[in-house]
């Protein structure tokens, strides 16, 4: 498992979306900004599972990519 993939919410009780965490050490309760794949639209997110955390999982095709600290 690549060690960038972070999980985000976008809302407080949306669905995880795992994103590339695009070299960013990131922690649970950080903000980040993302840009999800094929909509050039940046959003906030909150993270809930930081860099390295993921340890084993089926994600297939990552949702998007973390671009900075919110």
């Amino acid at each position: 498992m690549n060690r960038d993939v972070i999980g985000v919410r976008l809302a407080r009780n949306s669905p995880v979306t795992f994103v590339d965490g695009n070299q960013l050490t990131l922690l649970p309760g950080d903000e980040v900004v993302i840009e999800l794949s094929g909509d050039s639209q940046e959003r906030e997110a909150a993270v809930v599972i930081g860099t390295g955390q993921l340890l084993h999982g089926s994600i297939g095709k990552l949702a998007g990519r973390a671009l900075r600290r919110a």
